[in-house]
This record gives structure tokens, C-alpha cells and sequence, in this order.
């Protein structure tokens, strides 16, 4: 059995259905609204219903344009992205809120004032006009926003620029872009207090380990390493299960989450250290991993 480490422990913030704003910092990183989302993506059929389930707050149908969002690891309902000219629109609100920035709208000059503390910036857009200005000196955007079902709408690209975060689009198809949940095209947009403190690989394998042996251990008994020269067979799905869980690797990552295959593939949260488990089935389900849980280790497939 590997000995216990300790995790830094996080401020948890608690969500409600569409995942309410938050202030970064101190270095505190909310937890994430993953947990429990099950996701039947489009895949150019017609003849089912396709959707989202957020968590048990809701379900959004989608179709063949639809664009996900997710912010910071956090999957955002509604949030109504549009790609219009080769562009992806984003609703600036949504997004300013969610970073922890705040956002005043003047209907009578048509104007969207963000006022960002943590990237200490003011900035006024205008609809219909490309100039906007940042900290009262004015710069040029490459499209002009707009309004669109009520909502102020920004080119992509303003997001990284005047809000200093990192975005990503994935097109749902090509792996070698960055991505979260495959299959499904989503945005991702990210901005990390700079003192966050983050879990290393090492310690994130460490801590998916000592969870899965847990589990082990409820189910088959005491947990012994297989030797360096054993190999399981194919056919017993308990030594395959033991040499996994010795050989753990990570595979990928995104800005939030350490990626591991074990029976399907577990997500690290980089910042929290919560354990998910993420299931690439016909309907795709993201749950989080309780290695106390009767079927902890009962993979589907």
C-alpha cells in the first residue's frame, strides 16, 4: 500500500444551476460543476434526441451547430456560443462573470462596460462599432460586437486578449487540439489565479492510486503489486485490473484535468485533486469516483 500524502485543501464554493461568478483569488480554485453530466452528442443523425444533462440541474438539447463552453473546467449551461463567418461568438456577459469580472450595460449609448479587477482593466465595447477602449485608450477589434437574442456578443479572440485568458476551440474530431470532452465541439477559456497551487503529475498518479487500491481492496482483498516480470492474462480481468493500477500513466491534459486510462479514463482535477471517472459510451457520463462505492470498479463496455 503507497503512504498517504496531503493535498492542499481548496476553498469549495457551491454551484447552482447555471454556476454562479467567483472571484479568483488568494490562489483558491472553486471546484468544478462536472460531476454527474451525461452527454449524448450530435453525430450528423437525426433520429434521436441529442443533449446535455448538467448534473441533475437541467437538460439542454443540442444539434448539429451546437459549441459547448467550459470555463476554468466548469461545463456552462446555456451558454448559447454561435459561429457566424468563420468566427465563434461568445455571449460577453457570461463569460466576463464567470471570470469574476463585472459587466454594466448603458441602453441609451449602447455601450458594455467590464470592469476587471484581477487583470485590472476597464474596457468599453460598443455595439455595432470595432473601436472599444481599454483603460480609457482605444484599440481596434477584429469584429464589432453585437447583439444577439438580448445578449452583447465578442469575437473569440477579444476573450484572450482583453480579458488575459487562455482560450481553445475543439472541433470535436481532431484529438491533436486541446480539448476536454472528445466527440463534442466546445470552447475552453481559462484564467488561474497566478499563485494557484497546482498538484504535480506525481502526486495527482499518487493520489488516483491510493484511491483505486481502496476500491480494490473493498472488492478483492489486500492489494498486491504484481511481480516485474508477471503478466496477466487476458483473461483474468482482476490481474489485468492490478497491473493497471500499478502502471498508472497519464496520457493527456487539458488546463484543468490530468488525463489517466485505467478501464475507461479518470480525471485529476489539477487544483482540487477530485477524482472522475469519464465513460466514452454512446451517451458519455462524467461521474466522480468514490472508491467506497459498491461498483466503484464495475466498468460498462
Amino acid at each position: 500500500m503507497i503512504k498517504n500524502f496531503t493535498v492542499s485543501m481548496i476553498l469549495l464554493i457551491m454551484f447552482t444551476m447555471t454556476l454562479p461568478g467567483y472571484t479568483l483569488a488568494d490562489g483558491t480554485i472553486p471546484k468544478t460543476n462536472i460531476d454527474q453530466t451525461l452527454i449524448y452528442p450530435y453525430e450528423d443523425r437525426d433520429d434521436a434526441e441529442f443533449y446535455i444533462q448538467y448534473g441533475g440541474s437541467g437538460k439542454e438539447s443540442i444539434g448539429k451547430t451546437f459549441v459547448g463552453l467550459f470555463i476554468n473546467g466548469s461545463i456552462i449551461k446555456n451558454a448559447n456560443i454561435i459561429t457566424e463567418n468563420n468566427r465563434t461568438l461568445l455571449p460577453i456577459r457570461i463569460v466576463a462573470e464567470q471570470l469574476g469580472a463585472q459587466i454594466e450595460w448603458d441602453g441609451k449609448t449602447q455601450k458594455v462596460t467590464i470592469t476587471d479587477a484581477n487583470a485590472k482593466r476597464k474596457i468599453e465595447l460598443f455595439i455595432d462599432h470595432k473601436n472599444a477602449k481599454m483603460n480609457g485608450k482605444t484599440f481596434k477589434m477584429d469584429a464589432a460586437p453585437q447583439i444577439i437574442h438580448h445578449y452583447t456578443y465578442v469575437p473569440l479572440r477579444f476573450v484572450a486578449e482583453a480579458l488575459h485568458a487562455k482560450v481553445a476551440y475543439f472541433n470535436g474530431k481532431d484529438l491533436s487540439q486541446p480539448h476536454i470532452l472528445p466527440r463534442l465541439p466546445h470552447v475552453m477559456i481559462s484564467r488561474y489565479p497566478s499563485d494557484a497551487k497546482m498538484l504535480s503529475k506525481e502526486a495527482a498518479i499518487a493520489k488516483l492510486k491510493q484511491e483505486l487500491i481502496i476500491a480494490y481492496e473493498q472488492k478483492f482483498g489486500k492489494f498486491i503489486p504484481p511481480g516485474k516480470s508477471e503478466k496477466p492474462s487476458k483473461d483474468d480481468d482482476q490481474a489485468i485490473l492490478r497491473d493497471v493500477i500499478t502502471h498508472l500513466k497519464i496520457v493527456s491534459e487539458n488546463d484543468r484535468y490530468y488525463v489517466v486510462p485505467v478501464m475507461y479514463d479518470f480525471w485529476i482535477d489539477k487544483y482540487t485533486g477530485d477524482i472522475y471517472t469519464f465513460y466514452n459510451g454512446l451517451t458519455m457520463s462524467i461521474q466522480s469516483f468514490d472508491p467506497y462505492a459498491d461498483q466503484a470498479l464495475s466498468f460498462p463496455g
